[in-house]
């Protein structure tokens, strides 16, 4: 006579033992819920369970979305009004640079390969408004940058995080960008101050000198 071996007959006894505490388990739920006049309690609790993670996968959808369409003026704008943005007065980060990337980065400001894009702060002339800028190429509308440094193999315009320039050989060249006017204390677009910007600086609106910030090898803009 054969036996079954030892191993599979125990599991077979565990399985059936499961089963039936399972049925118990099943069975008692059942005479409670009938019973205690539970059961427009429980179907409450769990018709408002139910509501509040949809509420909450709704919240955090929708989140997600106004974060992933936010603009980068607006997150700069962000960062400016969180303190997490702060430059001294007539300090500037230049793109393709160490320290500019580093902060992009921490901001989670999505620059493309090949934008340029410059973030400084400024005061008017009389010392009374205090305002950021940012000025922004997009590579993805506008090309290469690098297609509008035809000034000729002597073209060398090159600033420093101060925004002076430190070297100026050949034509100065200028290429189409967009401005944006940040309030410093509320990190607000203040379209007021654009006027107190391009009255105080030479350069005209719509456009930037193309430079060589120092510690990079590529363009920026100034």
């Amino acid at each position: 006579m054969t036996s079954l071996p030892t191993g599979r007959s125990e599991k077979g006894q565990d399985l059936i033992e499961y089963a039936l505490l399972l049925a118990l388990l099943v069975a008692v739920g059942v005479l409670i819920y009938s019973r205690s006049g539970l059961s427009n309690s429980l179907q409450t609790i769990f018709r408002n369970s139910g509501s509040l993670m949809e509420t909450a996968a709704s919240e955090g959808t929708n989140g997600a979305n106004n974060e992933e369409h936010r603009t980068i003026p607006e997150l700069v704008g962000q960062a400016i009004t969180d303190g997490t943005l702060t430059l001294d007065r007539g300090q500037y980060l230049f793109s393709g640079t160490d320290a500019a990337s580093q902060v992009a980065g921490n901001l989670g400001i999505p620059f493309a390969p090949g934008d340029a894009w410059t973030i400084g702060r400024q005061a008017s002339r009389d010392g009374t408004t205090d305002y950021y800028v940012l000025m922004y190429y997009s590579a993805e509308q506008r090309g290469d940058l690098s297609n509008y440094a035809t000034g000729g193999s002597d073209w060398n315009w090159t600033v420093n995080d101060r925004g002076f320039y430190t070297t100026r050989k050949g034509s100065q060249i200028q290429v189409p960008v967009d401005y944006y006017i940040h309030d410093a204390s509320t990190g607000a677009q203040n379209d007021g101050l654009r006027q107190t910007y391009f009255t105080g600086n030479s350069g005209s609106e719509g456009k930037a000198n193309l430079v060589h910030p120092s510690g990079s090898s590529g363009y920026g803009i100034r």
